[in-house]
């Protein structure tokens, strides 16, 4: 009888603790003669949530990897009907790219994040099927040469210079298929049928197709592609359109897309090892149709990893989902209910780590000298300060804050960890300014410096170096609503995202003009960072000026969408569980927290929300007898 070690290539080590693993180490066993088990790496196949897209795009199209996306267009209700919106996932979360330059659904997609290839597609206004192909740089979208065919739901692979696309629907289905050589189209071999909503992944000479639809049926046909003929392979089991697709002709994954039975939305996943389809015990959670949002077409790994996005069922969302067959076990970054804060208000400003966190002041119905400190689980009170108020430019840990200003006033705070004690006052008078570092070295800039009517801000700075004020910081523009939306780890290294740039008041009370301008503090000026995704005022910021989070914020509401800052460029994050604004802040990019703010209506929010960052393990299985 052959051994593991001749079949596997792999020898049982008997061992007193468990070795440290990598991810390589998949079907090593070894026997833990401490416990007495018998244990091994195994790899595990599974869907895990990933950020949200920062718009809809049902139907929409996508290539790339699954650390490199690109997905566009689609149907929008929240930009109806259709949108041209760009966005571009890193691994971590999605950012927006260029327009794509019209507003088009179910158009083909080949390519990379950086080198991306569009064909064809439909128009809703007039709506008709169009030729339009246009070509991304990964920066903006250029006109290429038309498609030799007015069609929709074509499908579509391989690179931006040698792509092949097939089908598709005007308004009958079709089974031409066309090469792209980058320049000029030219026709190919037929397909098998006559098919729209083909799932195309892989390259030119190595492509795989499957699924689609005639217009009435959704045949199980799949087939590859060699470069110049098609070729049937076994059928797929779960008959689907519109699907996502990746990989190669060697090794594919099949997910999401249209079926014809309610809820109209497969979740099925299936596995091609290049002889037949196995269906997965991984099920897609949320993008259960109509995709593809994001493929990840052209993978060149194979079936062990997939992306999907911001399909069009149900309900157009905007989740992102992502499949791995890997020993690493992936828990998502998260948002989870904390102990809530004693005092019930908006406005307070606060600061330190997600254990040792402090919050001060506040602002509802009246300013408010109360400050509370958090040990991870739970608020106790702390001492007073000494001048009520509320929106402070604040930082320091919990045993050395600085609390700034505040509800146009000038007096600034230490904290020593049991009492507030005042130090020399601002220069000029401010409410919900930028602001960050130590009590020994400081800025703020900017914030409303007259109050109602006008609600006048200005873009004037000053930095604190533990004795003394100076002038510095000089915003740009005059910017305010910014509680909360700044931080900083001196008065040479701060930033802040988010706020208003027109007269700054509640919302209601004076038009204001939320915007998306993020900026970076080097020590002399303020200069300008990749801007937000999702405009906002006084949104949760927290974390350093190279890796932060933030989150809520208002714009025409309170809204719970997060960011990450990763030094530079900000991408989606995990949804807070409350939407509010203008509250408490600590803590870093992997483990900080948000309480208090505002959600609308009354009472203030006393909830505390604590974000824990995504974590990989490797985890061994112990092996038993049954």
């Amino acid at each position: 009888m052959a051994t593991y070690d001749e079949i596997y290539g792999k020898r049982v080590d008997v061992l007193s603790t468990d070795p440290t693993l990598v991810s390589t180490d998949a079907g090593k066993v070894w026997y833990n003669s401490a416990s007495g088990t018998l244990k091994t790496l195994v790899s595990t196949a599974a869907w895990f949530s990933q950020a949200n897209t920062t718009s809809q795009h049902g139907d929409g199209s996508g290539c790339g990897t699954t650390d490199a996306t690109l997905i566009w267009g689609g149907y929008s209700p929240d930009n109806p009907p259709a949108t041209n919106s760009t966005e571009e996932w890193n691994g971590t979360g999605w950012s927006t790219g260029g327009n794509y330059p019209v507003s088009y659904f179910l158009t083909g997609s080949a390519g990379t994040q950086t080198a991306a290839l569009g064909v064809a597609g439909r128009n809703t206004s007039p709506a008709s099927n169009q030729d339009d192909c246009c070509k991304y740089n990964g920066t903006a979208w250029t006109a290429s040469t038309n498609y030799p065919a007015n069609r929709n739901g074509v499908g579509a692979t391989g690179t931006q210079t040698a792509a092949i696309a097939v089908g598709g629907a005007d308004p009958s289905v079709s089974s031409q298929s066309f090469k792209f050589d980058g320049s000029s189209w030219t026709a190919s071999g037929a397909y098998p049928a006559s098919l729209s909503s083909i799932a195309g992944a892989g390259s030119q000479t190595a492509g795989i197709f499957a699924g689609g639809n005639d217009g009435e049926t959704y045949p199980t046909i799949a087939t590859t592609y060699d470069g110049s003929s098609f070729s049937a392979i076994s059928s797929f089991n779960t008959a689907r359109s519109n699907a996502s697709n990746s990989g190669n002709s060697g090794s594919a994954i099949l997910s999401a897309g249209m079926i014809q039975a309610s809820p109209y939305g497969s979740s099925a996943t299936e596995r091609w090892d290049g002889t037949s389809w196995t269906t997965s015990p991984a099920t897609l959670v949320t993008n259960i149709g109509y995709g593809p949002g994001a493929g990840a077409m052209n993978n060149p790994v194979g079936n062990t990893t997939a992306l999907v996005a911001a399909t069009r069922e149900p309900g157009y969302p905007t989740a992102t989902e992502e499949f791995a067959d890997t020993v690493i076990t992936t828990v998502p970054a998260v948002f989870s209910s904390g102990n809530n804060q004693n005092l019930s208000t908006y406005n307070r400003s606060g600061w330190g780590t997600q254990n040792a966190a402090w919050l001060a002041g506040g602002g509802f119905p009246s300013d408010k000298n109360e400050s509370e400190e958090f040990d991870g689980t739970s608020w106790t009170e702390g001492d007073n300060l000494n001048t009520a108020r509320g929106s402070g430019a604040v930082g320091g840990p919990q045993t050395a804050a600085i609390f700034s200003t505040g509800s146009r006033l000038t007096n600034m705070e230490y904290y020593n960890g049991s009492s507030w004690s005042n130090q020399t006052a601002c220069p000029t008078a401010r409410g919900s300014a930028a602001g960050g570092g130590t009590q020994t070295s400081f800025v703020q800039s900017g914030g409303s410096s007259v109050g109602p009517p006008t609600y006048a801000i200005n873009n004037t700075g000053e930095e604190w170096n533990g004795s003394s004020w100076t002038s510095s910081g000089t915003l740009p523009v005059a910017q305010g609503a910014m509680n909360g939306a700044a931080l900083g780890e001196s008065e040479s290294a701060a930033m802040l995202a988010g706020g208003v740039i027109s007269p700054a008041g509640p919302p209601g009370v004076v038009p204001h003009s939320v915007t998306n301008i993020s900026l970076d503090y080097g020590g002399t000026s303020w200069t300008a960072n990749p801007t937000i995704n999702t405009a906002r005022e006084s949104g949760y910021l927290f974390g350093t000026t190279s890796s932060a989070i933030l989150a809520g914020g208002y714009d025409t509401a309170q809204t719970n969408i997060s960011e990450q800052w990763n030094g530079s460029v900000f991408v989606t994050g995990v949804n807070m569980t409350t939407a509010r604004y203008t509250g408490g802040r600590a803590g870093t990019a992997t483990a900080g927290l948000v309480a208090g703010g505002y959600p609308g209506g009354d009472p203030s929010a006393n909830a505390t929300e604590l974000y824990t960052g995504e974590t990989t393990a490797i985890n061994p299985k112990t092996l038993t007898t049954s």
